[in-house]
């Protein structure tokens, strides 16, 4: 059967999109109809699966792929058609190849939650949990809806913090680029013409050029080094233990552990406060909310306190007892729990966390521009300065 696509409008008068599969418009608008919906335009779907995209971000599809079958559970779309007319209209083929697996396995009488979480690279955990919970609730729509939510500013947040280390980044390596050339290229045009000129060289050129031909002879084994050792710090945070010890160690130092600080805690409190709305009771939550944490550290405290909470311990009292979350996230977390409003106040001090880990990124950026330009710039003159007295030098003797 061919593929049409659709515009209606929901008894909310909610305007809904899509593609479906049918025999013929007419039966198509019957079928819509029969649901509920008010068909504006029904039309063949042309080269609709040819806009398959794989450049485009897989998180980002499957943020968009999981609103859009929100809006379509909430307009009363069997869920086994929303989930064809979205995996239809996904621009990337393997988040729409996972979406028709999960609906083969709907089809089969599994769960959402239980196809969800059989596609691990692509549905995230906390995908499964909430859309588990929204089931049980009978709310699947609204679920579906805030998971997006959260989504949506987990993209963000990392969008943010790709941003903030891109500039430092690039001014590392042009400005290591440029001391490169002079070390390696610059410097050794002027040892022929030194060497003729058959005058002392001051100590800082001596140094200079001594520099460069160390560099010059031995930057292959430098550069095996240093990949060797890249791909071994790489190995080793993928290890369950290298991975703590690193995070252990990022958490004591002096501004980047406040910055993970804030991180770990604007997530946990989103993502929990995002589970316990969406109905799921608090230790699976904890657990779910654990799994969607970066910091290994970060996520074996919270599990940690899932267990003291299992055995009847303040939330709060147990993430106090660890190092990860600041101290203001918990006592947030304490007069949620005092009050009744755990997640309203975890959503509070999800935001008040974030707020302060973009502040925080911004005054280290303002620290580490200038640092980096003061030492490129001390790199640069004193290789311009060597130069200078050598050619000083030669001039002085040639009278």
């Amino acid at each position: 059967m061919p593929d049409f696509t659709y515009r209606v409008v929901t008894s909310a008068g909610r305007t809904v999109r899509g593609v479906e599969e049918a025999a013929s418009a007419p039966a198509l608008e019957r079928a819509l109809a029969a649901r509920g919906l008010y068909p504006i335009e029904v039309a063949v779907a042309a080269g609709l699966r040819t806009a398959r995209r794989r450049f485009r971000s897989r998180r980002a599809d499957v943020v968009d792929s999981i609103r859009y079958l929100a809006t379509l559970v909430g307009a009363a779309f069997p869920l086994d058609r929303a989930l064809g007319t979205v995996a239809r209209v996904t621009a990337r083929e393997d988040v729409a190849e996972a979406l028709g697996t999960v609906r083969e396995r709907v089809r089969s009488g599994a769960s959402l939650a239980e196809a969800l979480g059989e596609q691990p690279g692509t549905f995230p955990r906390l995908a499964v949990g909430m859309t588990r919970a929204g089931e049980r609730g009978g709310h699947l729509a609204e679920a579906l809806g805030r998971l997006a939510d959260h989504l949506e500013r987990e993209e963000g947040l990392r969008a943010q913090l790709l941003s903030a280390m891109l500039y430092p980044l690039v001014m590392l390596l042009v400005g290591g680029a440029a001391v490169a050339v002079l070390v390696l290229y610059v410097l050794p045009r002027f040892v022929t013409l030194l060497d003729d000129a058959g005058v002392a060289l001051p100590r800082s050129t001596a140094l200079l050029l001594k520099t460069g031909a160390f560099l010059g002879e031995w930057w292959p084994v430098l550069l095996l080094a240093g990949v060797a050792a890249g791909l071994l710090t790489v190995v080793s945070y993928r290890s369950t233990a290298g991975r703590a010890l690193t995070d252990n160690v990022l958490l004591r130092l002096p501004i980047i552990g406040s910055l993970r600080q804030r991180l770990a805690a604007a997530r946990l409190g989103r993502s929990l406060a995002t589970l316990l709305d969406s109905g799921l009771p608090i230790l699976p939550a904890l657990d779910v909310a654990a799994d969607s944490l970066t910091s290994t550290a970060a996520a074996g405290e919270v599990l940690e306190a899932r267990e003291e909470v299992r055995a009847g311990v303040p939330l709060a009292t147990a993430l106090g007892r660890g190092h990860a979350f600041p101290y203001v996230f918990v006592q947030m977390v304490q007069l949620g729990e005092e009050g009744g409003r755990l997640p309203e106040m975890l959503e509070r001090a999800a935001n008040a966390a974030e707020q302060d880990l973009q502040r925080g990124l911004e005054r280290l950026m303002r620290l580490v521009e200038p640092a980096l330009i003061v030492a490129f710039g001390v790199v640069a003159g004193f290789v311009a300065l060597s130069l200078l007295q050598a050619i000083y030098g030669v001039r002085v003797d040639a009278f």
